[in-house]
């Protein structure tokens, strides 16, 4: 695996030490089905998946927030460029893993301009660090490896890019048909450019976007239902001919497994927290303990009481979606502290400008969703401890997405 950034690596190395963990608990079995689908693999199949009767360490990352603009979709973003992006460049290491990504655009928002932009910005950081490395530590007079013309740079993220698979379904059913023929498709060499490429996620933003139109749509069944005989709504319910919440959500997990189990790729989704309902971080600090030192709340790594006062959250999405992630991030804009009660409206109105400053900065915070953290097992409390206890800082501007 390319070495990432420490922030990203730490990301991925989280969600595969919590994948153990479960898999050292139950153990990992595998059905003969398992085997006879891999086995059963057609030949111009076998390019894209990296199907094995190995166990993959899959990660399921859930990134959450409280509030829409915390970062969510660029961190997507960011994740979806290093998947598609060359491992090298004219001799200079990118990190990109050369391959395809599925982008489940749910929500309806992707913005493939803005894609473009956090890709280019990943190169053009890489450059610049192995540009200052060369200076540094080649003899004088030694040849450098040459710049990128900006036709040349534009042409590496456009044929990058074309490995980005977008889908846009527009309700929980779409998104379920949806991932049942991604399978097909992916193994379709005619109709795209990825069939030499593996796939390395499936991303969705967000697995959110169609629940309050599903749950009017499982209240309303549920009314239509009442006065029915059991056995009769439980046939129904086993055709499917019936609306049940909790069924199409179980489905939606199931087939993200399969395609997982198939392909060996990554899913990462999105989700907004529709409760208020939180706890704080390890030993019990409460989050109005953390207050910011000036205008801006600054993420500092060696603020232990800010780490432990970040709140953690039940998932919002039906069962199995609570246990399906095996890493659950939560994300947040770095806040502005408020103006004081006592501040005069002179003083205020000189402060405005720095504060606005300061949001156009685009800080944010990132850290370990800790719900019934007192299940985990020990091991991997203590693995988190030591990578600052699961909390990292990103920059998003108009470079595009930075990690601190």
């Amino acid at each position: 695996m390319p070495s990432l950034s420490a922030a990203q690596a730490q990301i991925q190395q989280l969600g595969r030490d919590t994948y153990q963990e479960r898999q050292s608990e139950h153990g990992v079995q595998h059905t003969q089905a398992d085997v006879e689908d891999d086995q059963n693999t057609s030949a111009e199949g076998r390019r894209l998946p990296a199907a094995s009767l190995i166990k993959q360490i899959d990660p399921v990352i859930e990134i959450s927030s409280t509030s829409s603009a915390a970062g969510k979709s660029h961190l997507l973003y960011y994740l979806t460029a290093i998947a598609v992006l060359p491992s090298t460049i004219n001799g200079i290491r990118v990190d990109g893993r050369a391959a395809a990504v599925v982008f489940i655009d749910a929500d309806g928002r992707f913005d493939a301009e803005r894609l473009r932009t956090v890709a280019c910005g990943l190169i053009d950081r890489k450059l610049k660090a192995h540009s200052g490395t060369v200076s540094r530590e080649t003899p004088e007079g030694q040849i450098h490896p040459p710049n990128l013309t900006a036709e040349e740079l534009q042409s590496i993220i456009v044929t990058s890019l074309q490995h980005v698979h977008v889908f846009r379904p527009q309700s929980s059913a779409s998104l379920l048909a949806t991932l049942k023929s991604l399978q097909e498709y992916l193994l379709d060499i005619s109709r795209h450019y990825s069939s030499h490429r593996q796939l390395h996620a499936i991303f969705i933003d967000s697995a959110t976007a169609f629940f309050w139109q599903d749950k009017l749509h499982d209240d309303v069944a549920r009314t239509e239902n009442i006065g029915r005989p059991v056995a009769e709504i439980e046939l129904e319910r086993n055709q499917k001919r019936i609306f049940f919440l909790s069924d199409i959500y179980a489905d939606l997990v199931q087939n993200l497994k399969n395609l997982q189990r198939h392909f060996g790729c990554i899913v990462a989704y999105t989700c907004n927290t529709f409760n208020s309902r939180s706890v704080t971080g390890y030993q019990g600090h409460s989050q109005s303990t953390h207050q910011p030192s000036g205008p801006f709340d600054l993420y500092n790594p060696s603020n232990v009481t800010a780490a432990r006062s970040m709140p953690s959250f039940r998932c919002p999405l039906p069962a199995p979606w609570g246990t399906f992630a095996t890493l659950r991030l939560v994300v947040r804009r770095d806040a502005v502290r408020p103006f004081p009660p006592m501040m005069t409206a002179r003083d205020a109105q000189r402060d405005a400008i720095m504060r606005q400053n300061v949001v156009l900065e685009g800080r944010f915070l990132g850290w370990v969703n800790e719900w019934e953290r007192g299940e985990w097992p020990r091991r991997f409390v203590d693995g988190l401890k030591e990578r600052n206890g699961g909390v990292f800082s990103f920059h998003v501007g108009r470079g595009g997405v930075e990690f601190a």
